[in-house]
């Protein structure tokens, strides 16, 4: 890595910023959101669960501390791999676990199907979301379930407030309601659903989460230098910042979604 200095972290791009500083990646309400997930379709010790590129696996991980459910975790990046590695011997190293890094469209699947597929919102994130979601399809087992929390938009961004969350995340955030959203996930059925609004973050709940973040990050990297510190959290203190005000145009949603071959993709049930 060389020697980290504060250009260094001025300089490293979004998901490697995330990475370094092994920020838990977690669906819209965290521990909330698994919650309702475990008790709407009682994932338990039988359970078998696939998360799909869900970076340091706060998602999987807890949901099978708390039901012993057995688990894969796949990633395309060797880093999502080293910190989901690094998060379960420091805070769960008494569980089971699979860890698979590989690119998601060439795996060959064969060998195993499972009960749950975990997917947050990151079909969108792939290049061919469609195709994505077949694969999903290819992992799943026949009358069994994907858990999503999409987030979407109920008001239009402002231009400025796009171009001001490119400069902080890198990449331009793109605007879809909820129905446009739904596409992607309208064609399962949908056997649960709670659209969910945002409460914003203060600014002492925001630098409380920083400072707890980071003062784990250099313990982690061994980091002593003051300056490389201040880098580090006022990046982060951006990044959460930003997310906060985009909070205010978006809601999400809870899905529990069922896959049946035999029924798949028509839509027998009417959605209201």
């Amino acid at each position: 890595m060389g020697k980290i200095t504060v250009e260094f972290i001025k300089n490293m791009n979004y998901p490697d910023f995330v990475w370094f500083i092994n920020q838990w990646n977690v669906p819209p309400w965290a521990y909330d959101t698994l919650s309702r997930w475990i008790n709407y379709w009682k994932i338990n010790k039988e359970s078998n669960i696939l998360e799909v590129a869900c970076t340091t696996w706060f998602s999987i991980r807890e949901i099978c501390n708390i039901t012993k459910a057995s688990w894969l975790w796949f990633d395309l990046s060797d880093k999502a791999i080293e910190n989901a590695i690094y998060n379960k011997e420091k805070y769960t190293n008494w569980l089971n676990l699979d860890f698979i890094q590989a690119d998601w469209y060439k795996f060959d699947n064969k060998w195993k199907k499972y009960s749950h597929v975990i997917v947050w919102g990151a079909l969108k994130f792939f290049p061919d979301p469609e195709k994505m979601k077949n694969r999903i399809i290819d992992f799943l087992e026949d009358g069994w379930l994907i858990l999503a929390s999409p987030f979407y938009w109920v008001w239009n961004m402002p231009k400025e407030l796009i171009e001001k969350a490119k400069k902080v995340f890198g990449f331009t955030i793109t605007s879809e309601p909820y129905k446009e959203i739904m596409k992607l996930y309208n064609k399962f059925e949908i056997i649960c659903e709670e659209r969910k609004k945002l409460e914003l973050e203060t600014d002492e709940e925001i630098k409380y989460y920083c400072k707890s973040t980071i003062d784990l990050a250099i313990k982690k990297l061994w980091i002593e230098d003051s300056k490389v510190y201040d880098a580090m959290y006022n990046r982060l203190y951006e990044v959460k910042n930003m997310s906060n005000e985009l909070r205010k145009f978006q809601e999400y949603s809870i899905l529990i979604l069922r896959y049946r071959k035999n029924i798949y993709p028509n839509r027998l049930v009417e959605l209201f």
